[in-house]
């Protein structure tokens, strides 16, 4: 366990995090965190962007905007112009 100093930053207070801590969790400066507070205590987690597989992201859409659109028929109707694999 490591024993850091608030200071005064313009107008907030700061805590500088000693990289071996950060790294311990994947953090880096310029990472984003969540801060909250349980039972007097500060807790700090890393904020994790979400990941999607494509099923879950295409579960989402409506049906009419997965089918062609009027123009892209159109585009794709002519079929290849020279040695071009569509």
């Amino acid at each position: 366990m490591a024993t850091v100093t608030l200071r005064n930053l313009g107008g907030s207070i700061v805590m500088a995090v000693p990289k071996k801590i950060l790294s311990l969790v994947g953090l880096d400066a310029g990472s984003r965190v969540q801060v909250s507070v349980d039972k007097g205590r500060l807790i700090v987690q890393p904020e994790r962007k979400p990941h999607y597989t494509l099923a879950e992201l295409l579960s989402r859409c409506r049906r009419s905007d997965l089918a062609p659109r009027r123009t892209d028929r159109a585009w794709l109707a002519p079929g290849s112009a020279g040695k071009e694999l569509l």
